[in-house]
């Protein structure tokens, strides 16, 4: 789970709809506001960023899609 507030990427392990141990956060503060993680098939975790949002001017690494290793 992505957030913006947070910024951090969260993994909330679970079976079914409860949760099975803690959650743990990643990369706090590392790449800004967090939109979206989404699982890819090839073992990669696709995470958006959105830090612009209509404030201040854009800088080259506000708004990114990262593609993560998961291991």
């Amino acid at each position: 789970m992505a957030a913006l507030g947070g910024e951090r990427l969260w993994r909330v392990p679970l079976d079914g709809t409860r949760p099975v141990a803690e959650p743990q956060s990643f990369f706090v503060g590392t790449y800004g506001r967090l939109r979206t993680v989404q699982a890819s098939g090839d073992g990669t975790l696709l995470l958006t960023t959105s830090n612009t949002d209509g404030r201040d001017d854009p800088k080259g690494q506000d708004d990114r899609i990262l593609r993560l290793k998961v291991s």
